[in-house]
């Protein structure tokens, strides 16, 4: 880690840099969200080839080339649910929470890769939909934040990720995380170490879509029933 994430920050702050001079918009995220995907990648591997992490992910590999407008709804047990969809998925774009911006380590990294901060929410919306509706893949966390021990597999989603789905008129497609340890999960300190290796697994359920008819909580509570009954 003292390796590999200085000199993986050094490389993407140059490329975002000479990106932003040479390339437009669209162009240069696109190749932001494959650089991060390939550098978070290769960070997970490289714990997979540790023997730290032990991870089945197979169906996850069968989806990588599903084109947009696609949302990948996924739930948030750990803080390595995103990099580890994003090195299978590759180039997508992550609703992010908006402090990530405040961080200055982080925010050259998302901005480069063109992810869309969660708040404020309106703004959110509006930006979201305008990706989807370019052919974008979207990854998001509905639950809005890491599982909580006392909820149960999944918290209560928040109707942003079906209100997207509304007015983009784009498919859901669930994806389901499972571990057999609490290890980076919400409440977990960082520097308390878990037996190693930690197994995981990753489930991609069939894509679901927003029936013309269907109000935004009702959607949203059948996407929780779902993720609720093949996590519990």
């Amino acid at each position: 880690m003292l390796i590999y994430w200085p000199v993986g920050l050094v490389c993407v702050a140059a490329m975002s840099l000479v990106s932003s001079l040479l390339m437009e918009r669209n162009e240069r995220e696109r190749l932001g969200q494959k650089t991060l995907s390939v550098s978070l990648g290769g960070f997970m591997s490289g714990l997979e080839v540790l023997g730290i992490i032990r991870v089945s992910d197979d169906d996850l590999r069968a989806h990588a080339d599903t084109p947009g407008p696609l949302i990948i709804a996924c739930n948030h047990p750990a803080l390595w649910d995103a990099p580890l969809v994003m090195r299978r998925i590759g180039r997508v774009i992550c609703v992010m929470k908006a402090d990530v911006q405040l961080n200055p380590i982080l925010r050259n990294g998302s901005s480069f890769a063109g992810f869309v901060p969660n708040a404020p929410r309106l703004r959110m919306i509006r930006e979201a939909v305008k990706r989807l509706n370019d052919g974008g893949r979207l990854l998001l966390f509905p639950e809005g934040t890491r599982t909580r021990k006392e909820n149960g597999p999944i918290n209560d989603f928040r109707p942003g990720l079906a209100l997207l789905a509304k007015q983009s008129g784009a498919p859901v497609l669930p994806v389901f995380i499972t571990s057999d340890s609490p290890y980076l999960r919400k409440g977990w300190p960082l520097w308390r170490m878990p037996k190693f290796p930690i197994s995981i697994s990753i489930r991609v359920g069939e894509a679901i879509s927003i029936m013309p008819d269907e109000r935004v909580r009702d959607f949203s509570e059948r996407l929780e029933r779902r993720f609720r009954s093949e996590l519990g």
